[in-house]
């Protein structure tokens, strides 16, 4: 499968792998209406495929995402209502992806603002360029933020640095994304795609149900007590380890070799 939605995003799936590539790089990969709504479709198609063991999120040209459109925004009639269109697609999208039980990658190079950096957020590995830069940017346009960029940030920071980047709309650098637990790793630009790559290869090679599992163990941890989370552990690790997977697992260990997991994604 691959496809250009809307001229404004390709999709393909092979492998396993499924990509979603921001494709507007002349605009920065700018949010109009007709970009997230392709997102939003792309999306679910590329999660609603039996076939899809990692999802890759990425973008063409220089700069991952710039934000929003704000060139739409402003020659529209009714501005609020053409913005809250615009955040319902995009959050619709982004939606999905939370919910995904396998393993998202964002792959970010350049600039990611606003709207976009809640794309590159929502990544559960998030891979940036040694070049990257993020920032927060709404309150500078008159605007909050949207796309999970305030959730992003409450999870990530304490108040205090939370409130300085949402407020002045401080640029970060990628190694300071890095150091804050923003993001997952910085890596080379020139090494980024292959960095990419080989990620989601071997994510697509591993154990479905084991990756399902330890991302929904990971996200409902927070929300959680010490007991629960413990229970919670205690009955997925012991259903995975009567299951295929995690007897070929063992299996494969204890005889040093490379484990042979189901080709049949998580359900």
């Amino acid at each position: 499968m691959g496809q250009l939605l809307r001229d404004r995003v390709r999709t393909r799936l092979v492998g396993g792998v499924g990509t979603l590539t921001l494709a507007r790089p002349d605009a920065g990969n700018a949010l109009d209406l007709a970009m997230v709504e392709a997102m939003r479709d792309g999306v679910a198609e590329l999660l609603g495929d039996p076939a899809l063991r990692v999802l890759r999120l990425d973008a063409e040209g220089s700069a991952f995402c710039v934000g929003g459109d704000l060139a739409e925004f402003a020659g529209v009639a009714d501005p609020s209502a053409h913005v809250a269109a615009v955040a319902a697609a995009a959050h619709a999208a982004l939606d999905r992806v939370r919910a995904a039980s396998v393993p998202v990658v964002c792959v970010v190079q350049g600039a990611a603002a606003g709207g976009g950096l809640g794309v590159a957020l929502a990544g559960d590995v998030v891979l940036v360029g040694r070049r990257a830069r993020l920032r927060v940017a709404y309150t500078a346009a008159g605007l909050s933020p949207d796309c999970g960029v305030s959730a992003h940030l409450a999870r990530a920071f304490g108040p205090a640095r939370a409130m300085d980047l949402a407020l002045t709309n401080r640029t970060l650098t990628a190694e300071q994304a890095e150091a804050w637990g923003l993001v997952s790793r910085v890596v080379e630009d020139d090494e980024l795609a292959a960095t990419g790559d080989a990620l989601v290869e071997q994510l697509a090679s591993g154990s479905a149900p084991a990756l399902a599992a330890t991302k929904a163990l990971l996200r409902a941890a927070p929300d959680r007590s010490w007991a629960d989370q413990l229970d919670a552990e205690a009955a997925s690790i012991a259903a995975l380890a009567g299951a295929a997977d995690g007897r070929e697992g063992v299996a494969a260990f204890l005889g040093k070799r490379r484990p042979r997991f189901a080709a049949d994604p998580v359900a």
